[in-house]
């Protein structure tokens, strides 16, 4: 009976939990943007992104933390509820968003955005062409001096 009853408390605390937690969210705002799983999105890079979080209406301050410099010098850091950047550094975002409460009790939501840089087909397949050639061109020289060796080794007639 012992144990029934604390399956019972388990399952009624599972339940309550997440009435009980804050209902503090992320929202962003792009003109193109994809959402992955929860707490992920993925932009272009150059787009202007708006943070908005709702929930937080009675916290004594707030700070976004947004992992590195976002859109030039001093930006990492914001003590407002609604931020506006335009991006264009490709890569990944860690943000953090802080609610500091009177009570001296806090709450932190993450937030991961992904930004990605497409270039043009023409470029890259200008990029491939001068790979192809650095790289043929420098088997060919090693081929040669291969070549060299093997022929200066069988005149010599030493062998390993």
């Amino acid at each position: 009976m012992g144990k029934f009853r604390f399956n019972l408390a388990l399952i009624f605390f599972i339940f309550l939990l997440p009435s009980v937690s804050s209902e503090i969210e992320i929202n962003l705002e792009a003109s193109k943007i994809n959402y992955g799983a929860p707490g992920n999105a993925f932009i272009d890079a150059g787009a202007n992104v708006t943070f908005n979080v709702t929930g937080a209406e009675e916290a004594e301050s707030v700070l976004w933390d947004f992992g590195r410099d976002i859109s030039g010098p001093n930006t990492r850091y914001s003590n407002l509820t609604t931020v506006s950047h335009m991006i264009y550094a490709e890569g990944r975002y860690d943000i953090i968003f802080t609610a500091f409460y009177e009570d001296d009790t806090y709450e932190i939501r993450e937030y991961t955005l992904f930004v990605d840089y497409e270039e043009n087909e023409q470029a890259s397949v200008v990029n491939n062409e001068a790979l192809f050639f650095a790289i043929a061109g420098s088997e060919i020289i090693m081929s040669l001096v291969l070549g060299y060796w093997t022929q200066q080794i069988r005149k010599e007639k030493v062998y390993l």
